[in-house]
């Protein structure tokens, strides 16, 4: 994993920005689980990104004898480009409730809250689960997409891993099944090009994160699994060197980001209702070697205070972010894993 020395994340932003309204929101999405906590960004005035990555013909190494001239070598990259997205959000709340004294705490404070949190939702969702076929094309495309479609995105076939329908329900769990899963685990950490987990995130749903534990139990042993501490002070569990994350729900509250049903067939359908007994994890190597993001300018947070209608207080913020690709080991898929 190569992470630049420009590059910066929430974490950074939320112990030493020195604006008290950007440390304020980073902490708050990074307590509330954001997905955006584990990129990487780099800071770039731009909407469009170009880069290369080799999927394939590198540079040829000469061999030859002492006294003969060195022959000029040189490798093919593959050219691409991403896009930035932006969201912009007015947050404003009427002057009297600002000012109503039998108010317990602070109804901007309360907004911008509920605000950040649906950020979350919407943005772990669309990190998983976006394309711009029947999503938003004004957002990014997901790594479920990405993974989907390869060809486009830079992703090789052997990072999407059928599971085989391992069985590591309650009921169906057993020793061997446990270590099957271990099996798959490293076939998942050796496709995005790190064997022992370094700079890997794992992203499951709680109902899988539950039942890992559960087959580690079932082992007798720690399994590769830890559990650590970051620098907030919150329990990190990891799988050898990667990090377990459970993406969480959608906006409302119901759904899961990663359903039960991971996928129906090879071509990684989501399923629903009492169907859903398959699961799928995503592990993402970060990087600006492998998978990172940009972003125009730092998050922007605002206090407009009362706007010139003389009846709202503003809030205003927006952020501008793109992601990298920049190998075709950086994303991939294990589904097909029964959980009930």
């Amino acid at each position: 994993m190569a992470i630049a020395a420009n590059s910066v994340s929430l974490a950074d932003y939320a112990l030493t920005s020195n604006s008290p309204p950007v440390r304020a929101v980073t902490y708050s999405l990074i307590l509330s689980e954001n997905v955006m906590q584990d990129v990487p960004l780099i800071n770039s005035e731009s909407l469009v990104a170009n880069g290369v990555r080799f999927e394939g013909n590198l540079p040829t190494v000469n061999w030859s004898p002492l006294n003969a001239e060195g022959v000029t070598t040189k490798g093919t990259p593959t050219a691409y480009s991403e896009q930035a997205y932006t969201f912009r959000n007015n947050i404003d709340v009427d002057k009297v409730f600002v000012r109503d004294k039998n108010a317990i705490v602070d109804p901007r404070a309360t907004q911008v809250g509920a605000f950040l949190k649906s950020l979350t939702y919407d943005m772990n969702d669309k990190f998983i689960n976006n394309d711009h076929t029947t999503g938003d094309a004004n957002a990014p495309v997901g790594i479920k997409y990405r993974i989907a479609n390869g060809g486009i995105f830079g992703v090789r076939p052997e990072n999407l891993i059928d599971g085989g329908g391992v069985d590591i329900s309650l009921a169906g769990m057993t020793q061997a099944t446990a270590n099957k899963l271990l099996v798959y685990l490293d076939q998942l950490l050796w496709s995005v090009d790190s064997p022992e987990g370094t700079g890997v995130t794992l992203y499951m749903n709680e109902v899988f994160k539950r039942q890992m534990t559960a087959a580690v139990r079932v082992m007798g042993t720690s399994g590769g699994f830890s559990i650590v501490q970051d620098q907030f002070n919150r329990s990190i569990q990891m799988y050898k060197g990667a990090v377990i994350r459970d993406i969480g729900y959608k906006k409302d509250q119901l759904t899961r980001i990663i359903p039960g049903n991971g996928v129906s067939g090879s071509a990684g359908v989501a399923g629903t209702g009492a169907s859903a007994v398959y699961t799928s994890i995503y592990a993402v190597n970060y990087g600006t070697d492998h998978f990172f993001g940009w972003q125009f300018d730092d998050i922007n947070v605002q206090d407009l205070g009362l706007i010139n209608n003389g009846v709202i207080y503003r809030t205003f913020i927006d952020w501008i972010i793109g992601f990298m690709n920049q190998s075709t080991r950086s994303l991939g898929r294990l589904y097909d894993l029964k959980i009930a």
